[in-house]
């Protein structure tokens, strides 16, 4: 819908520069009787019918397909129709202003009849202009207006296309990055779910579910250009209770969710790689560690913040950690651009992410 208003406002704007700029316009809007100018505006609302049918028809169903032939035919039908309308559709067919003169005895014609021939009879009237000086200045008439448009609907055509190639592009880019759910976390998951299971603890039914839980998630999410706030918290949840069976008592974890989820939209994946970057760094069995995670939503803005103590200072840099951090930052400035803050406060023992996104 939109879409649509600009061009609802923009017609009647249009159809308007023909009639206030007539030098026969006046408040009476007289002009609508005038031939001439009956003329002119249809040529006027041809010229924006035909701007309409090559932007959403012609182009997109023969030009862009490579059906030059049928998109010639169909252009040169709608110049000939551009030349020929104005003037089937009028009363006035003369191009000649003075009218010609009569011969002493005969009455004027009236309106636009025709005086009748010597026999008595109606002639059957002459179509457009009544020399070749006039045929041509008929069809010149026609040409500017023409070209006018079908040089801006081809110009938009384009330049959509050109768009529509780059959202394709981006859109690729972010779909590699939602695919990014790290095989060695999965790993690590199925191996620590395999121990519980030996052991016979209870965790491990619970840790399957998590499991199946994320991969549901990841697997009908993905092409998603936005999910459901609510849908993506539930997600992280479960990711950081997977992440949580990993860990013992050396982990001091806390969670905290403020706000109404509900009637709010993001992008999927979008805040994940900042979780699995703290257990990543945050987590150590050997020493006091600490991880957390608060998520306050407030008027549409949802402040994600991130903390943990750096316990894993020298562990081995992993490309793909690396790679799905870039691809965040890239995603956030696609999805998100001028409607994000991020503030990432760092030294040797602790590192913070407060992330805003406005999702409105």
């Amino acid at each position: 819908m939109k879409k649509i208003i600009p061009h609802i406002i923009l017609i009647p704007l249009l159809l308007s520069i023909p009639i206030v700029s007539s030098p026969d316009f006046d408040r009476t809007l007289s002009v609508f009787r005038v031939s001439p100018f009956q003329r002119e505006f249809i040529r006027f609302v041809l010229v924006i019918i035909f701007f309409y049918l090559n932007l959403n028809l012609f182009l997109p169903k023969f030009y862009s397909k490579k059906r030059f032939l049928l998109f010639t035919i169909c252009s040169i039908i709608s110049f000939g129709l551009m030349v020929a309308l104005p003037y089937l559709l009028t009363s006035g067919n003369s191009f000649s202003k003075n009218p010609p003169p009569m011969e002493m005895g005969n009455p004027m014609p009236s309106g636009n009849r025709l005086p009748p021939t010597t026999d008595g009879k109606q002639p059957f009237p002459k179509f457009g202009p009544q020399n070749e000086s006039s045929y041509s200045l008929m069809i010149f008439s026609s040409v500017l207006p023409f070209l006018f448009s079908f040089l801006s609907s081809l110009f938009i055509f384009r330049n959509n296309e050109k768009k529509e190639l780059e959202r394709s592009k981006a859109k690729a880019e972010l779909l590699n990055l939602k695919y990014q759910l790290q095989p060695h976390f999965l790993f690590n998951i199925l191996n620590s779910i395999y121990s519980l299971a030996l052991l016979k603890s209870d965790d491990a039914p619970n840790g399957i579910l998590k499991l199946s839980n994320v991969m549901r998630y990841v697997v009908q999410e993905s092409s998603k250009d936005f999910v459901d706030l609510s849908k993506e918290i539930e997600y992280i949840k479960d990711y950081i209770a997977l992440q949580l069976v990993r860990t013992d008592s050396s982990l001091d974890f806390n969670y905290t969710e403020i706000g109404d989820l509900k009637n709010l939209k993001i992008a999927p994946f979008i805040l994940i790689n900042f979780i699995e970057n703290a257990f990543k760094y945050g987590f150590n069995a050997e020493e006091n560690s600490k991880i957390s995670v608060k998520i306050i939503v407030q008027e549409d803005v949802l402040n994600f913040v991130v903390y943990n103590k750096i316990v894993n200072p020298n562990v081995n840099e992993e490309n793909s950690l690396k790679v799905g951090l870039k691809n965040t930052f890239e995603h956030l400035n696609q999805v998100y651009p001028e409607k994000h803050s991020i503030t990432i406060s760092e030294n040797d023992q602790e590192y913070e992410v407060d992330l805003k996104i406005n999702l409105i």
